[in-house]
């Protein structure tokens, strides 16, 4: 009897040394960090509701220095700590929001080495954004079309910094399998993308998902007609043009069979007296599109540095300096001559300062008496830059 509890005690004994070894020896307490665990960000709807809004709530994290027995800890991932940040007490401007953990059984928190998210904390705006339909599919000869969008403006709610870097709301669709000609209701995810296509992010939708109307439609290149009207500037000469000569368009391939050739409207170049450039606008028939694939039409017109003007004066218009005093002079023309032709070249800029009475001719009677004389003509003002040229060149000059 004695040797039976002498056993009984040996027994628990050993048990309680071999379970102080597992517990203290084997299976010790130990320490681990867990890196970048994501913090998440609570408390926003209640900001809302004082038409505030964090400028962000993604991209939060933090290194998490946790405790337990290592048999525990080894199983501890960073997805089973759960670290968050209430907001619902910040106010305009923003500030620290303290971080606070959720551990699993058996898991105590040692430290989070950031004390807590700084946030900024902005006006809660809601403003209208176009929608932008974006189509893939397009292939050689065929092109993905919109047709319609249920939708062209979708209010958009956020922070007013991450509003303002909203461009539009696009939605995006693949009709690389649409039959041709055959238009399809597609229901597209809309999503707010900033001028480079980025998405922004912490900025709500009112609407999710848009419907949208499009069609896979062929392609066809086609000339370009396009009327030039009026006149350059009488004194400047053109020297080169370039027009756009062939455009693509789209569109069912009964309607395109019809279409051999597309006019433009009119361009008018009167009175132009430099380089020109004009948008083209073409004339689109009904039924068909202007391809994606189109580049831009344009008309361009050179006009050269140098110019030329021309002038005509009568006998009577001819100045005779240096007459003999008590003498009177006047100039005569050839018989046949009617009048005098006066022809002015040089650059544009200058030709368009010119007026009549700065070529008006001239001739030296050099104190010459009474009598006829032949002199030559010049102009009453020199203009550095310009060549001018009298025919005739010479006049008659009779002095009395």
């Amino acid at each position: 009897m004695n040797q039976k509890r002498i056993d009984i005690i040996v027994s628990i004994v050993a048990a309680i040394i071999l379970w102080f070894y597992v517990i203290n020896i084997a299976n010790p307490s130990v320490q681990t960090t867990l890196r970048d665990v994501p913090v998440e960000i609570t408390g926003v709807e209640t900001l809302a509701e004082k038409q505030l809004a964090p400028v962000t709530t993604e991209g939060y994290k933090a290194n998490v220095t946790v405790s337990g027995v290592r048999n525990v800890i080894n199983k501890v991932k960073a997805e089973d700590i759960k670290l968050s940040a209430d907001i619902s007490e910040l106010a305009l401007g923003g500030g620290t929001a303290p971080i606070k953990a959720e551990l699993p059984s058996g898991v105590s928190i040692v430290e989070i080495n950031s004390p807590g998210a700084d946030i900024v904390i902005e006006e809660l705006v809601t403003v209208s954004k176009p929608v932008e339909v974006v189509l893939s599919g397009s292939a050689s000869g065929k092109e993905a079309t919109v047709l319609s969008s249920r939708l062209t403006q979708v209010e958009a709610t956020g922070a007013s910094s991450r509003l303002a870097q909203v461009t539009a709301v696009r939605v995006s669709g693949d009709l690389s399998g649409a039959e041709l000609d055959k238009p399809m209701d597609l229901m597209l995810a809309a999503t707010p993308v900033d001028e480079t296509g980025k998405v922004v992010t912490g900025v709500k939708l009112a609407y999710e998902v848009i419907g949208v109307n499009a069609v896979m439609y062929q392609t066809k290149t086609v000339p370009v007609e396009v009327p030039v009207e009026g006149s350059v500037w009488e004194g400047a000469m053109l020297k080169s043009t370039d027009i756009s000569k062939t455009m693509t368009i789209k569109g069912p391939a009964s309607r395109l069979s019809q279409i051999s050739v597309i006019t433009a409207k009119p361009i008018d170049i009167e009175g132009i007296f430099e380089d020109a450039s004009f948008d083209v606008e073409p004339i689109i028939p009904g039924g068909v599109f202007v391809s994606d694939s189109s580049e831009p039409l344009s008309a361009k017109f050179t006009i050269a540095e140098d110019g030329q003007l021309t002038f005509t004066f009568k006998a009577s218009d001819v100045t005779v300096l240096n007459v003999a005093e008590g003498h009177a002079a006047s100039a005569e023309l050839a018989e046949g001559v009617s009048e005098i032709s006066v022809k002015v070249t040089g650059p544009v800029t200058t030709l368009r300062t010119l007026g009549s009475g700065d070529i008006a001719p001239m001739t030296d009677a050099d104190g010459r008496g009474e009598g006829e004389v032949v002199l030559a003509l010049y102009p009453g003002h020199s203009i550095d830059g310009l060549t001018v040229e009298y025919a005739p060149a010479r006049v008659t000059v009779r002095i009395k």
